[in-house]
């Protein structure tokens, strides 16, 4: 008796189901076949499982990666994943290369599913936590001369949707003698295309405040401060369209008096701002509409739980806006706020001489950093 062959799909309707299945799914798939294997290697599915996993958040998986130090040890150059499942926080330990990580791994930034880190031998690291893919590529180093004020060393790392590349941006702060409130910012970009990197026209700012540039709609995004010898001091975003190479600056939202301190941060897509006060409280703010000022729109203000002042950086913002993940402080806490309620998420380290963490949210992808 001879068997009917099974009915096959359109690809472009293989292509749809694949996207809306969970990643763990999709990787299992890798050994189907040779056929599927090359599919889900492909780039073009990389970009559109992306783009689909950034406008449908309901079929999405955003991960915590976090590089925790310890008191004695140094950093322990591990890469951890937090995520909710069944109301539960799951805590585990990606296998990471970690022969590759030093003592003084940094994060970097996150990007389409890949982590930005620093590692040993003055190199830098591309990593896909998700598939345990990695690419190691030079840092920059320069030569300066350091005046009083010293420098200070920033990045930033994002994808350049025109040039279908991904990019590091190295920016050399140096204080001006002439100028009171004011940096020069030289700044050079690495093409992981090109594996090369070039400098770039540097600015003028104030004191740019945050080691890692916040990357959200093709703009790296820092915040400038200017205080001045009159006692006056005035803060804004600089961004740096990563395409174009070009700069601007985006007004922060309004505020009440005295002292703050800004930190940025982005969530499914969108920019996110948050004001610290002296007082120990802070007002998170997200810009609806990328580049429109006035769609600057207040989430919550939340109250710090610990007696003295600490910086609260937004993290992740829940899609209906009632939980914001933030790090406060060295903790990464979960805010409620229909019961102003905190819920400190893990701990990264069986120790008690845990000092800090590095942390990163990203999407769950395929992406691969190798171009």
């Amino acid at each position: 008796m001879k068997m009917e062959e099974m009915p096959t799909l359109p690809q472009d309707i293989i292509i749809e189901i694949l996207i809306r299945l969970p990643l763990k799914t999709l990787l299992k798939f890798t050994s189907v076949s040779k056929s599927w294997l090359s599919l889900l290697s492909d780039s073009q599915f990389h970009k559109t499982h992306i783009n689909f996993s950034m406008n449908n958040p309901k079929f999405t998986d955003y991960t915590l990666a976090a590089v925790p130090t310890v008191s004695g040890l140094g950093k322990i150059c591990h890469v951890y994943t937090i995520r909710s499942e069944n109301s539960s926080v799951i805590v585990s330990k990606h296998e990471c290369p970690s022969k590759t990580l030093s003592l003084s791994a940094w994060i970097l930034g996150s990007c389409n599913g890949l982590i930005c880190l620093t590692t040993d031998s003055f190199n830098l690291m591309l990593l896909n936590p998700c598939t345990g893919k990695f690419n190691v590529f030079p840092d920059l180093m320069i030569e300066y001369e350091v005046g009083d004020g010293g420098v200070h060393t920033r990045y930033g790392f994002g994808y350049d949707a025109y040039a279908e590349d991904y990019k590091v941006v190295k920016m050399f702060s140096f204080p001006r003698i002439d100028n009171e409130g004011k940096h020069v910012n030289m700044v050079s970009v690495y093409s992981l295309k090109g594996n090369s990197w070039s400098s770039i026209q540097g600015f003028d700012s104030g004191h740019v405040n945050g080691n890692v540039g916040v990357f959200a709609n093709g703009f790296f995004h820092w915040e400038g401060c200017y205080d001045y010898v009159s006692g006056g001091v005035s803060s804004e975003i600089v961004t740096l369209d990563l395409a174009k190479e070009r700069y601007g600056r985006i007004a922060l939202p309004s505020y009440e008096g005295g002292g703050i301190h800004w930190t940025l941060g982005e969530s499914r897509g969108r920019l996110v701002a948050c004001c610290n006060y002296e007082s120990n409280k802070a007002d998170m703010w997200v810009m609806k509409e990328y580049g429109v000022e006035k769609t600057w729109t207040k989430l919550v203000t939340i109250s710090s739980p610990d007696d003295g002042r600490v910086n609260i950086s937004p993290l992740f913002v829940a899609e209906n806006g009632d939980e914001v993940l933030v790090k406060l402080g060295t903790e990464v806490t979960l805010y409620n706020s229909r019961n102003a309620s905190f819920k400190r998420i893990a701990d990264y380290v069986s120790t008690d001489d845990f000092l800090q963490v590095q942390v990163a949210t990203y999407l769950e992808s395929l992406a691969s950093p190798h171009i």
